[in-house]
């Protein structure tokens, strides 16, 4: 069973050629310091492609210098929480420029070993997890996938999930990479965003994961995909992974003109 594109068109072109022309032309404005080594993963912003997509072209572009051929990418639920965490237990995810192949082994081992269900209901219809895919087959077209949907976003399960995938990737490393798809705060004016997202980015940075937690419990921050940042964050420490750049930051007045209500979105890399 593969699972079909739901914003294509919408989110992004539904024009392969189109799409990939917009991909590439973002792909070469994103220039990136070569000091980036032995990539662990990248945070990764979701909205429409003219709104983040350039900001995302920088993770990918950090993501381009490691020989990976596994992604595991990391995914809010923005409609349904009633669980902690959901497999994409597709063969395939299809988008305009082909399909992306999941990766059945690992995805098996996750339900058989760690329990982890698949809640079709939700995969079925979330576009966080799905924009990220044409970067990727961009950057790395053979590149097989773990897709992970996060439900119930706590600091709980992020460590849970983080444990998980230490163990069950610890001896794959060299060849995995770790995609964490979020946008930052919605819906303040540019000045109110620009400061809640600049202390998110601080916090990440500084892998201060307790300040993290107590700054999105205080909504000083704010982050769609909280649990998977936390969840990049554990694994950088578990696996020491001491290395991390924010890469580029942006928001959505920056193209639509309009300051009074922004969307923030970060890039950023965790490497050895």
């Amino acid at each position: 069973m593969n699972r079909n594109p739901v914003v294509a068109g919408s989110f992004y072109p539904g024009d392969s050629s189109i799409l990939k022309n917009m991909i590439n032309d973002y792909l070469q404005k994103a220039i990136i310091k070569d000091d980036q080594r032995d990539v662990l993963g990248v945070i990764s912003p979701h909205a429409g492609y003219v709104y983040s997509g350039q900001c995302a072209a920088f993770s990918f572009n950090a993501l381009k210098k490691k020989d990976f051929d596994l992604a595991v990418i990391i995914a809010p639920s923005h409609r349904f929480a009633d669980f902690d965490f959901s497999l994409g237990d597709y063969d395939k995810y299809l988008t305009p420029l082909g399909g992306v192949k999941v990766a059945k082994d690992i995805v098996k081992e996750l339900k058989d070993k760690y329990n982890m269900g698949t809640s079709y209901y939700a995969n079925n219809i979330e576009h966080s997890l799905e924009v990220q895919l044409p970067f990727l087959q961009q950057i790395k077209p053979d590149a097989k996938l773990v897709p992970i949907l996060l439900g119930e976003q706590n600091a709980k399960n992020s460590k849970r999930l983080a444990s998980i995938l230490t163990e069950c990737f610890k001896d794959r490393l060299d060849k995995t990479v770790f995609i964490i798809s979020s946008d930052l705060s919605h819906y303040h004016n540019n000045r109110i965003a620009t400061e809640m997202d600049k202390e998110l980015s601080e916090n990440f940075e500084d892998l201060n994961i307790n300040k993290m937690k107590e700054d999105f419990q205080l909504n000083k921050i704010e982050a769609c995909g909280m649990g998977g940042v936390l969840t990049l964050m554990n694994l950088a420490k578990e696996l020491k992974y001491i290395g991390i750049t924010n890469l580029d930051y942006r928001n959505s007045g920056e193209v639509s003109g309009d300051y009074k209500q922004v969307v923030g979105y970060l890039s950023s890399c965790v490497y050895k």
